[in-house]
Order: C-alpha cells, then structure tokens, then sequence
C-alpha cells in the first residue's frame, strides 16, 4: 500500500469517526439527502472546526481574538450525491442544533477533505 492511499484511508476514517450527519439545501438544489438517497444508502456528514485567530486592531498595543468557525466535507461522499456546494447554501446539523451559511471555500489541503468558512444561524 502507498503512503498515498494510508493517508487517503486515514482521512475517509477520520470523517466517518468525527462527523455529524447534516442536510444541505440552497435556491437551486433540493434539500440533499432526499429520501430517494437516504434510501440507496447515501449520506451527507460533516465535520465542525472552530479556531481562534488573531486579528490586529487599530493600535498595536490592542489584538483581538476573534473565532474562525468551519465545516468540513468529505468530497467522496460529495460526488456520490452529486452535490456542489455553493456560497450561501445552508446546511442544518440537527445532531448539534446548529444551522449554518456556507461563505467562502477554502484552499484544499489534498483529495479528500472540502473545507468551507460559514456563517452561524442564530
């Protein structure tokens, strides 16, 4: 096995083991997974990250921290739908409670993972 596909497997693993099932919806697309999908046996899970960054105020002397919060998709499970993600969509997390607003894509750090900054919905 190439290192490759260890660091592949570790990843689909590791978004399997971490992630919360989620619905996405936005103006074009159907509310995903529809039951059609949930009954061939598709899913559409998610992973929440949040990090603290610092951003520079006015004044040197003053740094605020500020929270970064994102989602993490896996783009295999993304294909198998057929989704794309667009800006503004909305994706529900009912195991959290929490509804997000997908915002800005980020910079892939390989093959598997989507990441996406969002807004949270109050």
């Amino acid at each position: 096995m190439t290192m490759g596909q260890i660091k592949l497997d570790a990843r689909n693993a590791l978004h399997a083991e971490m992630s919360e099932p989620c619905i996405y919806t936005d103006r074009a697309t159907p509310v995903t997974p529809s039951a059609e999908q949930l009954a061939e046996g598709l899913s559409l899970s998610v992973r929440f990250k949040t990090k603290l960054k610092l951003a520079s105020a006015e004044s040197d002397a003053v740094s605020i921290l500020e929270g970064v919060e994102s989602l993490i998709f896996n783009q295999p499970q993304l294909d198998a739908l057929n989704l794309e993600l667009e800006h503004n969509g909305v994706i529900e997390i009912p195991g959290y409670g929490i509804t997000f607003i997908l915002d800005q894509q980020m910079d892939p750090d390989g093959p598997v993972n989507v990441y996406w900054t969002v807004t949270r919905l109050a």
